[in-house]
């Protein structure tokens, strides 16, 4: 059974592997969209949306018709949230496209299991690894600052700085 750490380090290459491929310092959900749809050989559709009834971040389907994947954003959600949101989406596709990156059966496969890779994919691309510790690294100020400047250069949330810290075991909280 594929554990919590093989989900990580699953999530953590396949985002490598395409921030490496795409060959820009600073990782672009848009170039990830571009990435997606050329490598995998679909089309991407996404839409915003401030319907009351639409409740979560986002959501993903493929819509057989169009032959597309529709992903709807929560624009009620901040920016930073919006971006995040759109990453994991893609990661859903990625993860269900059907292409053989080192998948096996497992909680990967259990709706948790996706989910979790899905999060750390796109914490993974947002934040790559060796960037996120160089810039952590420079960083002299403590921790709480370090993570507000690094947030606002990744344009993530400070939630999600201390996340990846902590999952690169950096820090000291």
């Amino acid at each position: 059974m594929k554990s919590y750490e093989g989900i990580n380090l699953n999530a953590e290459d396949i985002a490598k592997a395409i921030y490496d491929g795409i060959k820009e310092e600073m990782p672009s959900e848009f170039s990830l969209i571009k990435w997606t749809e050329e490598n995998l050989g679909i089309r991407v559709k996404i839409s915003h949306t401030d319907s009351k009834e639409f409740k979560p971040s986002g959501l993903e389907y493929f819509d057989p018709a169009r032959n597309i994947f529709q992903i709807w954003i929560n624009s009620k959600e901040p920016e930073y949230r919006q971006r995040f949101t759109l990453c994991h989406e893609i990661a859903h596709i990625i993860r269900n496209s059907g292409l053989k990156y080192g998948f096996s059966t497992g909680d990967i496969y259990s709706a948790w299991g996706e989910e979790r890779f899905c999060e750390r994919f796109a914490a993974a691309f947002l934040m790559p690894k060796i960037l996120f510790r160089d810039k952590w690294n420079s960083i002299t100020d403590g921790d709480i600052w370090k993570r507000a400047r690094l947030a606002k250069f990744f344009g993530v949330s400070g939630d999600a700085i201390y996340y990846r810290a902590k999952e690169l075991k950096l820090g000291n909280e």
